[in-house]
């Protein structure tokens, strides 16, 4: 239907592609309402344009190229003309409405290679007063998977690159839903998260549309108990997340895990600044960490790097942003091992992620740790200083080294500097090298293994069990070995442990051994059978051990006991001798088989 004077009003249009095998743009009806006198003073003004139920299809193909794209170009340049300009045409638009629309976007190249198709729906637009040179009123609506949108504005600028001022709004009311209509090169590891949960987001925009991060100004985003599964649990975050000067901040925001609970506090700089920089910050009561640790894990398949556990590593990366924060937990709970006071102060920049302190109260004494982490690095170096005053080494040997629980005690301090590379056992164990010190006090050596096997060897029940008064030493690592230099001072016996210790357990250690006299009889009649003693009375035993820590083999250093025997003979020998007078011996005084047997204890 046209009327020359009024308008036109047509219905059920449809424009097909260029092939025509399929629809372009149709629509169910379209008027135009526009006055006739203004064009002939070369202006358009028009009363009312409505479109009703229009359905578009946006088409980008393979080579990039949108299915539009020959409507824009131009067949011939434009000659200048010559002839006198003639005033341009004007127009001004009282009302614009568009309802029901629906646009589908058909990407055949893809993101990531992944080709995908998104639908906006139930698509409302209203437009008041349009004109080229001034502002205008925009509102929008439409619905897209699992979420609704809106704006609420003006437009202005619109031939030389428009300009927005209004209130964007976008409600996710079905997050899985709305994730499952995502690109899947966006949204394909989301969606293994199962989320669940409610976004709300209301934005202050305003700039220029080319610039989008500059055209944040004010607004926030509500997240309503959004549910993820990872790794077997369940985690809940709730809270608001504010922008003010494209900036971002948080609000009442938190962790949920169970009976876990992590408050959040975070801000960031301008969007549009390079780099980004993010403060956050973390408190809590207490956690407990089994309720972290307890889910099922779900072994991922290796790629043939990872099979071997012997590739080269993650990295490097190149973060565009600074972080640094803070953690504050009262109480750590970890199988039974409870943490006090946890603070930790973090900082990343320039792909260095540095821990300027982790500290806190363990099994009644402290720990301090600092490390530094480069993560621009092939396989992420680190470098790590720990110390530990005043533990309790049966608590922390319970916890962390399960199979050895209760086979040693004691009073526990050291010092650790290490530093290595990669990210998988092999990588670390074969990279990880430092120094260190240890000193245990009022302490006791048990159990199955090494120490059950020494006094078999020794042929004394007594050494089962060790008590010790201090147990001190120093150690170097690297390529996968421990080389140890140890003093221990017990009760009824004392240890110079000297060797290597591996990684894989394996032992290479001399143990110079001194046995207490009220044992030394038990001992003579053992496997090792003679040996020195010395001034005090103790048995002299230069042990070596090999084997494993679980499964040692002691044998006796004969190298040693000869050399301690030859000694021990001429120490005995030059008393006896004494200025070499040979006066006669004085009652009491023992003849040299005498001597020679007391030098083994016999």
């Amino acid at each position: 239907k046209i009327g020359l004077f009024s308008g036109i009003a047509l219905k059920g249009v449809k424009i097909y592609e260029k092939d025509g095998k399929g629809p372009f743009v149709s629509f169910a009806e379209a008027r135009l309402h526009y006055q006739f006198l203004p064009l002939l003073s070369r202006r358009v003004v028009v009363d009312e344009v409505v479109l009703d139920t229009p359905d578009i299809t946006i088409v980008r193909n393979l080579d990039g190229s949108f299915n539009f794209t020959d409507l824009l170009r131009k067949e011939q340049p434009e000659i200048p003309t010559t002839e006198k300009e003639k005033p341009p045409f004007t127009f001004a638009v009282s009302k614009v409405e568009v309802t029901d629309g629906h646009v589908r976007y058909d990407d055949r190249k893809g993101i990531f290679g992944l080709p995908f198709t998104y639908n906006l729906q139930d698509i409302g637009i209203e437009i008041i007063n349009l004109t080229p040179d001034k502002p205008f009123p925009l509102e929008f609506e439409a619905t897209a998977p699992g979420m609704e949108l809106g704006f609420s504005g003006t437009v202005a600028r619109l031939a030389n690159g428009p300009l927005l001022d209004g209130q964007a709004t976008a409600t996710v009311a079905d997050l899985a839903k709305a994730l499952a209509g995502l690109p899947p090169g966006i949204s394909a590891k989301l969606r293994l998260l199962s989320p669940t949960g409610k976004i709300s987001a209301n934005i202050h925009l305003a700039g220029e549309v080319k610039t989008p991060l500059a055209m944040l100004k004010d607004g926030e985003v509500q997240l309503e108990e959004i549910k993820l599964a990872a790794g077997g649990q369940n985690p809940v975050i709730s809270g608001t997340v504010a922008l003010a000067d494209r900036s971002l901040s948080s609000r009442n925001l938190a962790v949920i895990l169970g009976k876990n609970r992590l408050n959040l506090q975070m801000k960031t700089s301008p969007l549009d600044r390079k780099p980004l920089a993010l403060e956050l910050n973390a408190n809590s009561e207490s956690l407990d960490i089994n309720a972290l640790t307890s889910a099922k894990k779900i072994k991922a398949p290796n790629s043939p790097a990872k099979a071997g556990g012997d590739g080269a590593g993650p990295g490097p990366l190149k973060l565009p942003l600074t972080l640094r924060g803070a953690v504050n937990v009262k109480t750590v709970t970890f199988k039974g091992l409870a943490v006090s006071g946890l603070s930790l102060r973090y900082r990343l920049k320039d792909n260095i992620l540095t821990v300027e302190d982790l500290k806190g109260g363990i099994a009644g004494g402290s720990f301090l740790d600092t490390a530094m982490v480069n993560l621009g690095t092939r396989g992420f170096s680190y470098s790590t200083s720990l110390s530990l005053h005043s533990v309790q080494a049966e608590k922390i040997v319970a916890v962390f080294a399960p199979k050895a629980a209760g086979s040693i005690s004691g009073v526990l301090s050291a010092e650790a500097d290490l530093s290595g590379s990669g990210v998988t056992p092999v990588a670390m164990k074969r990279n990880l090298t430092g120094t260190g010190s240890f000193e245990m006090k009022n302490g006791k050596l048990t159990g199955s293994g090494f120490m059950s096997e020494l006094a078999g060897f020794l042929g004394s029940a007594d050494l089962r069990v060790v008590r010790f008064s201090s147990f001190a030493g120093t150690y170097r690592i690297k390529g996968g070995q421990v080389y140890l230099d140890s003093a221990l001072d017990g009760s009824d016996i004392r240890m110079k442990p000297q060797g290597r210790i591996g990684f894989d357990k394996s032992l290479d250690l001399d143990i110079d051994t001194l046995v207490a006299p009220r044992i030394t009889g038990t001992v003579a009649r053992g496997t090792v059978g003679s040996f020195v003693t010395n001034n005090q009375g103790w048995g002299e035993i230069p042990l070596r051990a090999t084997g494993t820590v679980g499964k040692p083999r002691f044998s006796l250093s004969s190298k040693k006991l000869g050399r301690r025997i030859g000694e021990k003979l001429g120490e005995t020998l030059l008393k006896k001798i004494g200025d070499g007078t040979g006066t006669e011996r004085k009652q009491g005084e023992q003849d040299l088989g005498t001597t020679i047997r007391g030098i083994f204890g016999r």
